[in-house]
């Protein structure tokens, strides 16, 4: 076992003195292969936070009915009793004036505002859970419901919510495909660093080779440059990543500060960022070995 160690130390300690030999090299092959990495670490933040964010919409069917402000008690309970008696109805749910300002003084930053007013600003509404989400069965029912008397307006504000869900999934998918893409880019351009430097070791592996090396014994220390390259690469794109996204919050904040929501995009959890170091140090190891393994099977052949 000591023996092995010894074998995986010095095989270390070569590819470190290979890195540090040529600090600007290793320098801008980190950072390339860190770009590279970023972008979908980018990518899955935005969409995880988009996700997060629209987690708590309601894509159920449902249509809201908004009456006039000038609407009476008589006029709720007429409106109310021609609702439920839709066949399109699945329950229907009234929301009074009052507990809809309340609400939005609780869940905005316009309770001082709106503490202000003179009069009430909003109207009695409700809330129509529908049997069906087809678009022509919903505009058949909306179309009725506007024409009650009393009634301002109807909105199934559902479909947005709807279609931005897919979107997201979407999203989720195409994230897949680019993460997909730019794993075999950064295992390209490993392999091809890794390719660079056993050329120009032609020499001095052959020489290894006739003097009892196995194979194993050459592609050892390339796969620790693989290795400690894809580490620093996976720390370099999450220190990006995470830069970028503070600059964004940070503008985020500052153009939303006026409004009643807040915007922010949320970095990934250490479990993520593990998983992407991990998946770095895993593409830099297989780009040395198959480079490695290639390289060995040309100069068997050309000998």
């Amino acid at each position: 076992m000591s023996a092995w160690l010894r074998l995986h130390r010095q095989a270390l300690a070569d590819a470190g003195r290979r890195l540090a030999a040529q600090p600007v090299a290793s320098a801008v092959a980190v950072v390339v292969i860190a770009l590279a990495v970023a972008l979908p670490v980018l990518a899955f933040a935005l969409v995880q936070s988009v996700s997060r964010a629209t987690a708590g919409l309601d894509t159920d069917p449902h249509v809201n009915v908004f009456l006039s402000l000038e609407a009476t008690d008589a006029d709720v309970r007429r409106i109310e009793a021609a609702l439920k008696a839709h066949p399109e109805s699945a329950s229907v749910r009234f929301v009074p004036r009052d507990k809809a300002l309340e609400e939005l003084k609780a869940t905005s930053h316009l309770a001082d505002l709106l503490a202000n007013l003179e009069r009430n600003p909003l109207p009695h509404a409700f809330s129509v859970r529908t049997k069906s989400s087809e678009a022509a069965r919903l505009a058949s029912a909306r179309a009725e419901w506007a024409a009650l008397p009393a009634v301002d307006q109807v909105s199934a504000e559902f479909e947005w919510a709807e279609k931005i869900s897919r979107w997201t999934r979407f999203a989720a998918r195409a994230l897949a495909g680019l993460a997909a893409v730019l794993a075999a880019a950064v295992l390209f351009i490993v392999g091809h660093l890794i390719r660079l430097q056993v050329v120009t070791m032609k020499e001095e592996i052959e020489v290894s080779q006739l003097i009892g090396a196995t194979a194993a014994d050459v592609r050892r220390p390339f796969l620790y440059h693989g290795l400690l390259q894809g580490l620093a690469a996976g720390g370099v794109a999450i220190a990006l990543a995470a830069g970028v996204i503070a600059w964004l919050n940070a503008e985020l904040s500052a153009l939303t500060s006026s409004y009643a929501y807040e915007i922010k995009i949320l970095f990934p959890g250490p479990d993520t960022l593990i998983a992407t170091v991990a998946a770095v140090v895993a593409l830099g190891v297989a780009g040395a070995w198959i480079s490695v393994s290639r390289e060995l099977r040309r100069f068997s052949q050309a000998a």
